[in-house]
C-alpha cells in the first residue's frame, strides 16, 4: 500500500525565502549541465564526480547526456558526439576555462 501523496506540488526547492534568493544567485542555478572529454586549466585534476559535485554545489544539475533540456555543455579536448548534439539543439557550449571562470569560487 503506497501511503497517500502530499498536498501541493513539491518543488524541491527550498523552504525559506531566504533560500530560495540565495539558490537563485548561484551561477548554474536552474542549469541542467553535462561534462565531456578532458579538462583544463583548473579543473583538469578533477574526476567526474568531482566536476558533478562542483555543478551541484554552484546551483546545478549535472547530467550524464545531452537533450533539449540540457543547459549548458563543458566541452573540454575530444568532446566528440556530446559536442555534435549539442550544437545540434543549439545548446550554450563552453570549454574548461570559460566554466571555471563561471564558477570559480566554488572549485
Amino acid at each position: 500500500m503506497t501511503p497517500p501523496a502530499a498536498p501541493g506540488p513539491d518543488t524541491g526547492g527550498p523552504d525559506t525565502d531566504a533560500e530560495a534568493s540565495d539558490v537563485s544567485e548561484l551561477p548554474l542555478a536552474g542549469m541542467s549541465v553535462v561534462v565531456t572529454g578532458a579538462m583544463s586549466g583548473a579543473l583538469e585534476a578533477l574526476t567526474r564526480n568531482q566536476m558533478n559535485e562542483l555543478i551541484e554545489r554552484a546551483g546545478g544539475r549535472s547530467s550524464s547526456s545531452v537533450s533539449a533540456k540540457t543547459s549548458l555543455l563543458v566541452a573540454g579536448e575530444k568532446a566528440g558526439s556530446k559536442r555534435a548534439k549539442a550544437e545540434s539543439l543549439g545548446v550554450r557550449i563552453v570549454g574548461p576555462e570559460e566554466f571555471a571562470a563561471l564558477v570559480g569560487p566554488f572549485i
